[in-house]
């Protein structure tokens, strides 16, 4: 018994180090998924890409583009984005869901912008200019603020 559960754990040690040295590697814009690709080409064309990154992961692989004025958007396998953020300029105004964009401007923070996104299958959250997250849930009513 000891020597099955010595090969078993053997075995899974070897598949997570052999899948170890398959992190991050740079690639083309042309290589992402072409939803990405269009979507980038959409939003983001007046833009220089700095560089692209992708990570493997068990399943799929997660990709981040990076352009050169610090601009960084990343995307899941299938080339939808999951985070979006502009360093020192807002987000173009037709990335932020209509309902994010009125809670925003009827907020207590006048003059702020959305400066970052995130959205996965349960909540969005947004990074004001001022540094305050409003996280939202997938109806986008607010469910909490951290500063």
């Amino acid at each position: 018994m000891k020597k099955i559960f010595f090969a078993v754990a053997l075995m899974f040690a070897t598949v997570v180090s052999a899948k170890a040295g398959d992190r991050e590697r740079p690639i083309t814009v042309e290589q992402l998924p072409a939803a990405a690709q269009q979507f980038l080409a959409q939003n983001f064309k007046d833009l220089t890409v700095a560089f692209v990154v992708e990570d493997p992961k068990f399943v799929g692989s997660e990709y981040e583009v990076t352009y050169t004025d610090r601009t960084e958007i990343d995307f899941d396998s299938q080339g939808q984005w999951s985070c979006i953020e502009r360093k020192y300029s807002a987000l173009p105004a037709s990335l932020i869901p209509q309902q994010i964009a009125d809670a925003v401007a009827k907020s207590n923070f006048p003059g702020q912008y959305v400066k970052k996104i995130e959205r996965n299958a349960y909540t969005w959250e947004v990074e004001l200019s001022n540094g305050l997250e409003i996280k939202f849930d997938k109806q986008f009513n607010i469910i909490g603020y951290d500063d």
